[in-house]
Order: structure tokens, then C-alpha cells, then sequence
């Protein structure tokens, strides 16, 4: 186990490695330290606010799913897990995944650790769909330009045929062979996959944490990235930007690197460079977004050193 994990852990180093040499390589380093000097205080002030507005709707949501599930617990203790696995995430992703912190800190009161991972699991999965649908939506709004790009129509398609995937499989239970499948699957993760598909049952709950999804998505990816792309003066149109944001934020969680560092900035680079984004500019946004929000999450410290000292 010892063994895969750390196979798994240097494969990512790979990986980001690889994107960074790719990005060292493809900059005007000069310029992203001028951008970087450029940036006002106060622009990072209204990034900060505007992030934490997105933290305090995606808690939201999440007190929202777990309220479902009958874990009843203060907001307050939701925005410190969700912020608590933030910094987990960004600061020791080799050790813990912050996902992993959430649901234990949410189900062990009780020990309901089975539906309280399976309120971080439809987190993330609804997550995924609201993005997806704002990729779809922005894409046919700026078809045109869309389709003179070979690499965003086959990207754009990629995104939704995992939506209807993801549909797919939110409508399996009601085929026979679902039941069977289950019996063939080890009994934690059957006992897990009956405890999502629980949510089915209430399509009304589902539709709800998509519509928080897309609201996370609307302020705390696109308007507050868009702050950074205002103060340095990148150009690109409201609409352009809108049709790469979203899908950016998707291509950037595939866990195919530590904590999505050199994915991200790759992205970054590419769909922004279709629209004649300075890469330099857009390295420089990268490089702020992911400074300052290592740094908000940095405030979560005391909450998980507590939490080390009870476990």
C-alpha cells in the first residue's frame, strides 16, 4: 500500500515537473516579474473577499447536503473543515486528502463516517456538473469563435459527454442490473454507492446543489479571476473569457498532478493564449491566485493542529 502510494505520489511530481519545464520554457519571465509588480493592494484585497465569498457558498451547499443526510451541524463548523481541507489540500496533499479531513471531521460525531463521505463525494460530483454546464452554456453563447479551435471543440465535447455520463450513472439504479452489480462489489463500497444514490431519491436536492455549484463557480473561479485579469489590464472579451474559466477550472482538478501545480498554469497558458492572452499575464494571475489563496487557506492552521491533537 506504502509502496503504490508513494508510485503514485512521484508519478504526479512527474507530471508537474513536466508541465513547469514546459512553462519555464514558453514565458518571458521578465515580464511576469513586471506584472507582478504591477497589482495594486487593494486589487488583492477584492480577490480575497470575493474568494471567501465563493468559500461561504460552497459550505453552503455542503451544510445544505449533509442537512439531507441528517448530520445536522453549525455553518460555522462547515466554512472551518471546508477551509481546513483547503489548506490540507494545498499544504500536505502527499499525507491527507483535505476531502478525507472533511468527512471525517463531519461523521464522527455519531460515526456516521459512510454518509458523511458521501456528502463530500456529491460535493465534488455536482461540483463537476455545474461546471460543466456553464462550459456548455458559454461555448454555444460564443459558438462562432468556438468552433475555429479544433482543441476547444474536442474539449468541449470531452465535457459533455461526461455530463452525460454523469447522468448516465445518476439514472442507473433504475435498471436490474444495478442490483447485481452491487453484489459483486465489496460491501463498503456497495453500502458507499447506495449512500449517493440516496440523493436520487430527492432529484430536488440534486438540482439545488447544482445551482450552488454554478453560482460557486460564477464568483468564486470567474469573477474572482476576472479582478486579476481587470487589474493588470488583460485584454480579452467578457464573453472569450467566460468560455475558457470554466473549463479551465475542470482541466485544473484532474488529479493527474500534486495539488494541480503546472496543470493549472499549462491551462492558464493554452486557453487564454487562443484568445491572444499574453502568456506572461496569465502566468503572473496564476501565480497571485495561487499565492494568496495558499495564504487564506494558511488561517485554517489552528482548527487542523486541534483536530491532529483530538485524533
Amino acid at each position: 500500500m506504502k509502496l503504490n502510494k508513494n508510485l503514485k505520489f512521484f508519478i504526479k511530481l512527474a507530471v508537474s515537473v513536466g508541465f513547469l519545464a514546459w512553462i519555464f520554457f514558453r514565458v518571458n519571465w521578465s515580464e511576469v516579474w513586471h506584472y507582478l509588480g504591477e497589482i495594486k493592494s487593494w486589487h488583492l484585497l477584492v480577490y480575497v473577499f470575493i474568494v471567501i465569498g465563493g468559500m461561504v457558498i460552497s459550505a453552503h451547499k455542503w451544510k445544505m447536503l449533509s442537512d439531507y443526510k441528517g448530520i445536522k451541524l453549525p455553518f460555522s463548523d462547515f466554512f472551518k473543515y471546508y477551509l481546513t481541507g483547503t489548506f490540507i489540500n494545498n499544504f500536505m496533499p502527499s499525507f491527507i486528502g483535505g476531502d478525507t479531513f472533511r468527512a471525517y471531521q463531519v461523521g464522527k460525531k455519531g460515526q456516521r463516517y459512510m454518509e458523511s463521505a458521501s456528502t463530500v463525494m456529491i460535493d465534488r460530483i455536482t461540483g463537476f456538473v455545474g461546471a460543466t454546464v456553464l462550459v456548455i452554456i458559454f461555448s454555444l453563447l460564443n459558438l462562432k469563435t468556438i468552433l475555429q479551435n479544433d482543441l476547444l471543440v474536442a474539449i468541449d465535447l470531452l465535457v459533455l459527454l461526461s455530463l452525460f455520463i454523469d447522468i448516465f450513472l445518476a439514472t442507473a439504479r433504475h435498471f436490474s442490473f444495478w442490483e447485481k452489480m452491487h453484489n459483486l462489489l465489496p460491501k463498503k463500497i456497495s453500502d458507499l454507492i447506495r449512500e449517493l444514490d440516496h440523493y436520487n431519491h430527492n432529484s430536488k436536492i440534486i438540482f439545488r446543489a447544482v445551482g450552488w455549484s454554478m453560482l460557486f463557480a460564477l464568483v468564486g473561479v470567474a469573477a474572482a479571476n476576472y479582478v486579476l485579469f481587470w487589474s493588470l489590464g488583460a485584454k480579452i472579451g467578457i464573453l472569450n473569457y467566460l468560455s475558457v474559466i470554466f473549463l479551465i477550472s475542470i482541466v485544473s482538478a484532474i488529479p493527474i498532478s500534486i495539488n494541480n501545480i503546472g496543470i493549472k498554469e499549462w491551462a492558464y497558458v493554452t486557453f487564454f493564449g487562443f484568445f491572444g492572452v499574453s502568456a506572461s499575464i496569465v502566468i503572473a494571475i496564476a501565480i497571485i491566485s495561487r499565492f494568496l489563496q495558499m495564504i487564506l487557506s494558511f488561517f485554517a492552521l489552528p482548527v487542523y493542529l486541534k483536530s491532529k491533537e483530538v485524533i
